[in-house]
């Protein structure tokens, strides 16, 4: 049996609730509405089974009811509904960040931001569960299994695509950052309705301000910085699309790509950075990067995915520069940051 305390099983129930509205809104309502009727015996399965969690979990009407957490009662759940609470938690834990991502970027007060993420802790904990790290979450049934994927696409509430690119201001050479997080988004829904991870590569050049202080800002600007965003550019064209986040940082979006993929697209790239024309520039530029791999059921948000591979890219370089580095979890915790190995 899964055992929760009071508080896990309130917030569970709610997810629980949420997760099944959210489950009949966009499947089981858009394939009735668009096939006469017709209900998948597997979604009815499901239905049934999120039954029986419901009558397992103690539900109550508020996060924060007179009555104390502690005293609310444990619950325990079957181990044979390990796979789907897994993936309950991955995609409720997921939907609840992006709600209070906006007003999160709104305040730096503590109490606020301990308010919005009071039931983002909660998963957060549950997620780091022996059983919950262990377990492979369920997969779902979805519209690509029933409609075309144009159909599917249409269907599926995407929103518009985001509008062309925004080149970067002072080169005019990669996408400008601020349309990172909406594009990343966009690319993201289309690869999960294909079932397809997306990639992240956070590339910093090493010992960018040895440069600066050895040759000046005009110089390095002009004859390694120009060049390298050529090169990165190319590297990227009609696989993906780069954006430069600050002087010396960059990212690159890899769409139906999984960390195996990011991680030779990174060292290939760092092969053609040893070509670089760089007139009067030596030694010839190196990069950092961190890699994440944004999977299907990932619970990340895109702004917290960007963190996480900022972070991998960090501990590329306390391990030396000029490598890359992932995690070997799909979590991505801290303790699952490893070297990736040259490919």
């Amino acid at each position: 049996m899964l055992h929760f305390d009071g508080l896990q099983s309130h917030v569970l129930a709610r997810c629980v609730d949420r997760f099944r509205e959210a489950f009949d809104r966009d499947l089981v309502a858009v394939l009735a509405r668009e096939l006469r009727g017709f209900r998948p015996a597997e979604a009815r399965e499901i239905l049934d089974e999120l039954d029986v969690m419901q009558r397992q979990l103690v539900t109550r009407p508020s996060l924060h009811s007179p009555q104390p957490s502690e005293a609310w009662p444990s619950t325990a759940v079957h181990e044979i509904h390990a796979r789907l609470l897994k993936r309950i938690v991955l995609s409720q834990r997921l939907a609840l960040a992006r709600e209070i991502d906006e007003p999160r970027q709104r305040t730096t007060h503590r109490e606020a931001i301990g308010w919005l993420e009071r039931e983002l802790r909660v998963l957060d904990a549950l997620m780091q569960l022996e059983w919950m790290v262990d377990a492979r979450p369920a997969r779902l049934p979805r519209l690509t299994d029933y409609l075309t994927i144009r159909h599917a696409e249409a269907l599926a509430q995407l929103g518009p695509p985001p509008p062309a690119t925004q080149f970067d201001d002072k080169f005019g050479i990669l996408a400008a950052g601020s349309a990172l997080l909406p594009e990343l988004a966009h690319v993201r829904a289309r690869c999960e309705l294909r079932e397809r991870s997306v990639a992240l590569c956070y590339l910093d050049i090493d010992d960018f301000k040895a440069y600066n202080t050895r040759f000046g800002e005009t110089r390095i600007d002009r004859d390694l910085l120009a060049p390298f965003m050529a090169a990165l550019e190319a590297a990227a064209f009609m696989r993906g699309n780069a954006y430069r986040i600050g002087g010396d940082e960059y990212v690159v979006v890899l769409p139906n790509a999984d960390t195996e993929t990011a991680g030779r697209f990174v060292h290939g790239f760092a092969a053609a950075l040893r070509e670089l024309r760089c007139p009067g520039v030596d030694p010839l530029p190196t990069v950092s990067a961190g890699v994440v791999e944004l999977r299907p059921d990932c619970a990340l948000t895109e702004r917290e995915a960007l963190s996480r591979a900022d972070r991998a890219k960090a501990f590329a370089k306390s391990a030396g520069k000029a490598c890359s580095a992932s995690y070997g979890h799909p979590l991505m915790r801290e303790s699952d940051l490893a070297l990736l190995a040259a490919r």
